[in-house]
């Protein structure tokens, strides 16, 4: 590995061997200097650090005009077409990258309640995407080979860039019969009355909806059953379990639909931002964009 680190440390700038190349190829500084767009004077500065560097005189310089001297026609020959196998090479990784599906990470009630249904009728679908879900809020990008996350509550994470897509809506949801049981709803107090349903992925919501109404604190708001996912936590509150803590967007078909309703009406919702997260020290996949827009878009419509 060290024999490695030197020799790397030895390259020229590539700048400097491509105009090597350029100049070598055309015998003339001019012509180099009309195809890279630069001066004369700078072709010449560039052979003369590329030469500093190697420790040997490429060129022979005479007024009228220039020549490769025996050992930088050596190195012209042996360097050959390393800048066009360059070249197809980035070519072939990018095309490699550009054909992949664009890897997605995200909460499971938000893929299956939110992403795939809107994926499923976009009919303008430039670029496929590949949904994964997570438990956790800290996502392995480079174990998972994941593109992106969709996530939510924090936008900080490490060696990552986060782009807020939009602010969602923290709501209590039930089942329309336990409003028609023996201890409605009413006050935000009457939580105390019900079993509060939780989520281990989204552990601080209850407490975020409490804080944004300034509600009076509970017996303990922490105290009820607890759901490995937010989409079995949602499956008790429909069967009448109890009440849960739920984003608005994620549980809208159930609301339309009427086998979730909303117990406070006059209560204030909790914002709930969502960000997609993507790692900073690599190339964003292609798609990456193209994906971020139509989710914003796919929210605001």
């Amino acid at each position: 590995m060290a024999e490695y680190d030197d020799m790397v440390v030895r390259l020229p700038p590539l700048y400097a061997l491509r105009t090597f190349m350029i100049a070598a190829h055309s015998a003339s500084f001019a012509r180099a200097a009309e195809e890279l767009c630069v001066t004369p004077a700078a072709i010449s500065r560039g052979i003369k650090s590329l030469e500093d560097c190697v420790g040997v005189r490429l060129f022979n310089r005479t007024h009228r005009r220039v020549e490769l001297t025996a050992e930088g026609r050596r190195y012209f020959e042996e360097l050959g077409d390393v800048f066009e196998r360059m070249a197809l090479a980035t070519q072939n990784v990018t095309a490699r990258q550009s054909h992949r599906a664009l890897r997605v990470c995200a909460y499971p009630s938000f893929v299956m309640n939110w992403l795939i249904p809107r994926w499923c009728t976009y009919d303008n679908r430039a670029f496929d995407v590949y949904f994964l879900t997570t438990m956790s809020h800290d996502v392995n990008f480079e174990h998972g080979e994941i593109d992106a996350a969709v996530l939510s509550d924090r936008a900080d994470y490490p060696g990552c860039r986060s782009d807020l897509l939009f602010t969602a809506h923290l709501i209590p949801v039930c089942s329309p019969a336990l409003l028609g049981g023996g201890a409605p709803l009413q006050k935000i107090k009457d939580l105390d009355r019900v079993v509060m349903l939780h989520s281990d992925t989204r552990p601080n919501d209850w407490q975020y909806w409490l804080a944004a109404n300034a509600a009076e604190v509970l017996t303990d708001e922490r105290e009820g059953l607890r759901f490995e996912s937010s989409n079995l936590m949602y499956e008790a509150a429909k069967a009448g379990v109890g009440v849960a803590i739920g984003i608005r967007e994620v549980v809208q078909r159930d609301l339309a639909t009427g086998s979730l309703v909303i117990p406070f009406g006059h209560a204030r919702f909790a914002p709930c931002p969502y960000y997609l997260i993507y790692p900073d020290d690599r190339e964003p996949h292609p798609a990456l964009v193209p994906f971020r827009n139509w989710v914003i878009a796919e929210y605001h419509r």
